[in-house]
């Protein structure tokens, strides 16, 4: 569920990045950039959502000092009132936003059936892919660090 967060500090941003990872999947031979959740967690977003019509309003929040680049992607399932939040350290992950970019398509997925090779995932359009492109322009610009924080 969405979480009033508050960055201010370097400190900020690293306790509240995204942990159990990303990845890109090949689907019908295009790379899509999928965000790995808590399994749980995905069977509860997958429950809640199953069977209804869905609207999902996805906002890429960039946040950079000319060195290191975050980035909050915070999806917001209308009408339903589920918001999810995931921050990505954006220097080291360049292609996943190259690739959002691309597709305008954002997955998600269970950590484990990652781990697996497993088919679960649930993929979200953007429904605007000039917000991934803004980002990536972004990222590139300011992107000068490449020090893993996670």
């Amino acid at each position: 569920m969405g979480k009033n967060r508050s960055f201010k500090t370097l400190e900020d941003f690293l306790n509240n990045l995204h942990k159990e990872g990303i990845s890109l999947m090949d689907f019908n031979g295009q790379k899509i950039p999928c965000i790995l959740i808590n399994p749980t967690r995905f069977q509860e977003l997958v429950g809640t959502v199953y069977g209804k019509k869905l609207a999902v309003d996805t906002l890429l929040n960039v946040f950079h000092d000319s060195q290191d680049v975050f980035v909050d992607i915070t999806l917001n399932f209308l009408d339903i009132g589920i918001e999810e939040n995931y921050l990505l350290y954006a220097n080291d992950i360049l292609e996943f936003f190259e690739s959002l970019t691309k597709t305008g398509i954002i997955g998600i997925v269970p950590a484990d059936s990652y781990l697996r090779n497993n088919s679960n995932i649930f993929m979200i359009q953007l429904p605007k892919k000039e917000a991934a492109e803004k980002a990536l322009g972004i990222i590139k610009a300011n992107a000068k660090n490449t020090r893993k924080y996670i």
